[in-house]
């Protein structure tokens, strides 16, 4: 076996490896999907707090991250209505509405909460939403999409092959059913 730095783990057949404590959750959950199935995979990584999947050079980061400052509690409602309406049309200014801040004063609250901008991380989550319909169904990938807010699927297929480092038909080709990795 040779040593490949752009990935988290390589499974080879009898031989399993991973390029650190988090890869080696990655890991882990590569066996329980490659065992179990994708749903069961995923609901293992939910209650672990981490992402189903991540492809080597891929940063990790968790479905709903919870403010830095536990008293603001707006930024995270409003994170919470976010991720329970990734399909619709949103906003910074809707966001912004959704904690009853100034969209300015939101942009502030939400990078010290999380790290990034509204934008960024609302397209990271929309991606990370249709990892379950690519894995579990056969949903057309414009329909897929337009299920996780993208208009149409030219700009899901640009976010998706950035954060996930693929296409989404080679996603489903890999992971649905009893999936692999390599």
């Amino acid at each position: 076996m040779d040593l490949d730095p752009d990935v988290l783990y390589i499974d080879d057949g009898p031989l399993l490896t991973s390029a650190g404590s988090a890869a080696g959750l990655d890991l882990c959950l590569h066996v329980v999907r490659s065992d179990y199935g994708p749903a069961i995979a995923n609901a293992v990584a939910r209650r672990l707090v981490i992402q189903p999947h991540r492809d080597g050079g891929q940063a990790q980061f968790i479905e709903a991250p919870l403010p830095a400052d536990p008293a603001d509690d707006r930024t995270a409602r409003s994170i919470a209505w976010a991720l329970a309406h990734l399909g619709e049309a949103i906003t910074v200014e809707r966001l912004a509405g959704q904690a009853h801040m100034s969209a300015r004063t939101y942009l502030r609250h939400f990078a010290r909460a999380t790290g990034t901008t509204p934008i960024r991380w609302l397209i990271q989550q929309r991606v990370q939403a249709s990892l379950a319909l690519l894995e579990t169904t056969a949903t057309p990938i414009e329909k897929v999409a337009r299920a996780v807010g993208f208009d149409t699927a030219v700009p899901y297929r640009h976010h998706f092959a950035a954060i996930m480092r693929t296409s989404p038909s080679a996603y489903r080709n890999a992971f649905s059913g009893a999936g692999g990795h390599r």
